[in-house]
């Protein structure tokens, strides 16, 4: 099984979970994915502490590609489905009740699937939190 890891900064303990503050790497800064690699934001995520890091401690956190995969799936392949979905039904529905304006229609009804799908993504978020596929962990404590 395949795992990504990352380093990171402990910054707070709370019973078995500790809240890190990821440590970007160079690679991270030269990535265009996303807006964190050029600005200076942090990222903190909550963990499962099994190895009792400290606060101020760097760590070696890791989930496993098949979370990260599913994840990604999660956010980005259900919600554009959705959309594309909606617009073809839009189509279908305009041409049925012979709307003139179909395109508009047709976006509006796939903007509005998109939405949806967000938004049961957004009410299922804590049984995403709570399962134990999603959990990232500490692995190792790498300043003792």
């Amino acid at each position: 099984m395949f795992h990504l890891r990352e380093k990171a900064i402990v910054v707070s303990k709370k019973g078995n979970k500790a809240e890190v503050e990821v440590i970007r790497t160079s690679a991270c800064a030269k990535c265009k994915a996303c807006s964190l690699g050029s600005e200076k934001k942090v990222i903190k995520v909550w963990v499962q502490n099994d190895v009792n890091a400290d606060v101020g401690q760097v760590v070696e956190i890791e989930i496993e590609n098949r979370a990260l995969i599913s994840a990604t799936f999660i956010m980005y392949v259900i919600p554009l489905v959705s959309f594309l979905l909606g617009v073809i039904l839009g189509l279908n529905f305009a041409n049925t009740l012979n709307i003139a304006w179909e395109e508009p229609f047709s976006l509006l009804t796939g903007l509005l699937f998109m939405s949806l799908a967000f938004l049961a993504i957004y009410l299922n978020n804590k049984r995403f939190e709570k399962s134990r596929m999603f959990t990232s962990r500490i692995v190792n404590i790498l300043d003792e």
